[in-house]
């Protein structure tokens, strides 16, 4: 069952994740609309071998967005590590795309291992616990950094 095959409906329904995603990586605004771009480039040369029973269309665009990523990285030389387990997709699509914008500029803001517990927890659903053997830290170190991070982002999101 294939349906919001249509480009314009894929670019408007997932243009602001993907390109909240990239910026929360790259702290670029320009280049993560430049890279956003490049991303539905892609997904339009690409749209005829989506196969929907290998995966999802939020899967299969996320996989071409980190992609991208990687290879902006790997043109800028820069040592930068994405977390496979990372996901764009929110199930609330309640969220403004300027508060998801904010969202991304207060995620840059943290140290990796912060930035990478809440995007474990909150986008991808594990628990504290699940986290730290993930991350192979202790719990208790998880708990610390984990209200370190919503306390830091609290602060950058009240700015």
């Amino acid at each position: 069952m294939r349906q919001n095959l249509d480009l314009t409906c894929i670019y408007e329904e997932h243009y602001q994740k993907v390109f909240a995603y990239i910026y929360s990586h790259i702290n670029n605004y320009y280049d993560a609309q430049d890279l956003s771009e490049e991303v539905f480039t892609k997904i339009n040369k690409k749209l005829d071998t989506f196969d929907e029973t290998k995966s999802s269309l939020n899967t299969w665009i996320f996989n071409i967005t980190k992609n991208t990523l990687i290879d902006f990285y790997r043109t800028k030389h820069d040592s930068y590590e994405l977390l496979d387990n990372y996901d764009y997709v929110s199930e609330d699509d309640s969220v403004s795309p300027s508060e998801l914008v904010d969202l991304s500029n207060a995620l840059n803001k943290l140290d990796k291992k912060e930035r990478d517990i809440i995007v474990l927890r909150y986008y991808k659903g594990y628990s504290l616990k699940e986290i730290a053997e993930l991350m192979h830290i202790s719990y208790g170190i998880t708990k610390i950094k984990h209200n370190k991070a919503l306390k830091e982002m609290k602060k950058y999101m009240e700015l």
